[in-house]
């Protein structure tokens, strides 16, 4: 179930799932962590939630998810009224300047998936300040490590 202040992510590898989880936890962001393995789960996840009126503080999507991929996703999030708002990091494994500019253009942060733990203890920094600027902006108290 979301819960507001959770963060989603759809992600069908769980070597990044486990990285992404390993990331927050280095940067202190203690969230619930709603994970969807493929598009068509995610929508439908977010269907749900929207019925619900439930939130997210952040929204992580890879690009190349089965069945429905990223794009649709972060295209649906922009045109939803309960969505559109939130901040989007897209991640990618892809070099593909077009996707970049694309998910950029839709307001979504593009990061470049790296293969070293590195990489994705970088990203955790990334979600950390997303979380701390929308915290600030909305005056809102969630834990955080």
């Amino acid at each position: 179930m979301l819960q507001n202040g959770s963060i989603f992510l759809a992600e069908d590898n769980t070597a990044d799932v486990y990285l992404f989880q390993e990331a927050l936890k280095v940067h202190g962001v203690r969230s619930n962590l709603i994970v969807c393995n493929d598009g068509q789960t995610a929508m439908s996840f977010l269907d749900t939630a929207e019925k619900d009126g439930t939130t997210p503080e952040l929204f992580v999507l890879d690009l190349n998810l089965p069945k429905i991929d990223g794009f649709a996703i972060l295209k649906h999030l922009r045109a939803s009224s309960h969505f559109a708002h939130l901040p989007v990091i897209v991640l990618s494994s892809g070099t593909n300047r077009r996707d970049r500019e694309e998910c950029e253009s839709l307001g979504a942060r593009y990061i470049q998936k790296g293969l070293a733990m590195d990489d994705f203890i970088k990203i955790g920094g990334v979600v950390k300040g997303l979380i701390d600027e929308t915290r600030r902006q909305n005056d809102v108290k969630f834990p955080t490590g």
